[in-house]
C-alpha cells in the first residue's frame, strides 16, 4: 500500500457548484476508512464559506460502509450564512447511494471567557518510535499495514492495543528497545498518542483542520481494547464507527506534534464511546473529539 498525501485526498474536483468529487485511497480491507469522509466532507463544506470563518464543529454519522476503489460525490446544502456563523449539510453518496453524512458549522472568532484541559504530561515524540517502525520487525500477528507508513505519523507513549515489547520506565516504546519480551495490555483510562503529518503542508486553516479530521479516526477508540485486555486484530473481532463530532477551539498546524489524549468512558449494548482532547506541543488545547462504535467478540 503506497502512503497517500494527504493534501492530493483533500483536494477535491468540483464539477458543479456545491457538488464536489474526492478521491479515495487503497485499504487493506473492504471498507473505506472513515477518517477520509470526515476530512472529505470538511473540505468540500469549506469551500462553500468564507475564507474569514474558520470551521469550529462538525457532527457526522456513517450511514453505510464505503466502497474504497470508488470516488465519493459529496453535495453540500447552504443551510445558514448568518452575521458570523455559517452551517453546511454535507451528503456523501457512491453509486447514487448515501454513504455518509456531516453538520458542519463555521464562525468567525469572537473574545469571550477562556479555559481549557490539563496538558498532559507524556514522552517526547522525538524519543519514540513511529507505530510502523515498532513492528517493522516484530513478530507480533499484526496486519501487514501496520508496518507500514501511513498518511498520518503515529507516536505512541503507551503500548497500542495489541502484543508489544515492553515500554520504557518513562513510557512508550523507545527507540532503544528492541528485545523485551511481550507483555499484555495494562490498564489505559488514558491514552496518548503523537501525531502528524510528515509532509509539509500550505498554510491554509481549513486544510489542516481536515487533516486533523482525518487524524481523529485512526486511534480514538483503541483504549477499550487496552482496558478490557483485547487485542485489536484478534479473531472475530468486529469494529466499526458510527458516528463522529468534533469541535475546534484553536488554530492549529496538523503537520506539527499534536498530543491526543483518548480515554473510553463507557462500553455498552455492544457500543463504546471514545472522547479525546487534541493538544498542540506548547500545550493548548486545539480540539475535542468524540466517537461511538459498535463493537462486538465473537467467542
Amino acid at each position: 500500500m503506497d502512503v497517500p498525501r494527504l493534501q492530493d485526498l483533500l483536494d477535491l474536483a468540483e464539477p458543479d457548484a456545491d457538488r464536489f468529487l474526492g478521491r479515495t485511497q487503497p485499504m487493506p480491507k473492504l471498507r473505506l476508512f472513515g477518517g477520509l469522509l470526515l476530512a472529505q466532507s470538511i473540505a468540500a463544506a469549506g469551500r462553500t464559506v468564507a475564507d474569514d470563518r474558520p470551521v469550529h464543529s462538525m457532527h457526522a454519522l456513517f450511514v453505510r460502509p464505503a466502497d474504497p476503489t470508488d470516488l465519493i460525490e459529496y453535495t453540500v446544502d447552504r443551510i445558514r450564512d448568518g452575521g458570523a456563523t455559517s452551517a453546511r449539510r454535507v451528503i456523501a453518496r457512491q453509486d447514487g447511494v448515501e454513504v455518509f453524512t456531516a453538520l458542519v458549522s463555521f464562525q468567525r472568532g469572537r473574545d469571550g471567557l477562556r479555559h481549557q484541559a490539563e496538558f498532559p504530561r507524556a514522552t517526547e515524540p522525538e524519543d519514540l518510535l513511529p507505530l510502523h517502525e515498532r513492528f517493522a520487525d516484530s513478530d507480533v500477528p499484526v496486519p501487514d499495514w501496520w508496518r507500514k507508513p501511513r498518511a498520518i505519523e503515529l507516536r505512541h507513549v503507551d503500548n497500542p492495543p495489541t502484543r508489544l515489547p515492553t515500554a520504557t520506565p518513562h513510557g512508550g516504546a523507545s527507540r532503544r528497545s528492541t528485545d523485551a519480551p511481550p507483555v499484555e495490555p495494562t490498564d489505559a483510562s488514558r491514552h496518548l498518542v503523537w501525531m502528524r503529518a510528515p509532509e509539509k503542508l500550505p498554510d491554509d486553516p481549513l486544510l489542516h483542520a481536515c487533516a486533523l479530521a482525518y487524524a481523529s479516526d485512526m486511534t480514538l477508540l483503541e483504549p477499550v481494547f487496552l482496558l478490557h485486555g483485547v487485542d485489536r486484530h484478534a479473531k472475530g473481532l468486529q469494529l466499526a464507527s458510527l458516528d463522529h463530532a468534533m469541535w475546534f477551539h484553536e488554530d492549529l498546524r496538523a503537520d506539527e506534534w499534536l498530543l491526543y489524549d483518548q480515554d473510553c468512558p463507557v462500553a455498552a449494548g455492544g457500543r463504546v464511546l471514545g472522547r479525546g482532547n487534541v493538544f498542540d506541543r506548547s500545550g493548548r488545547h486545539v480540539a475535542t473529539v468524540a466517537q461511538e462504535g459498535l463493537l462486538r467478540i465473537e467467542r
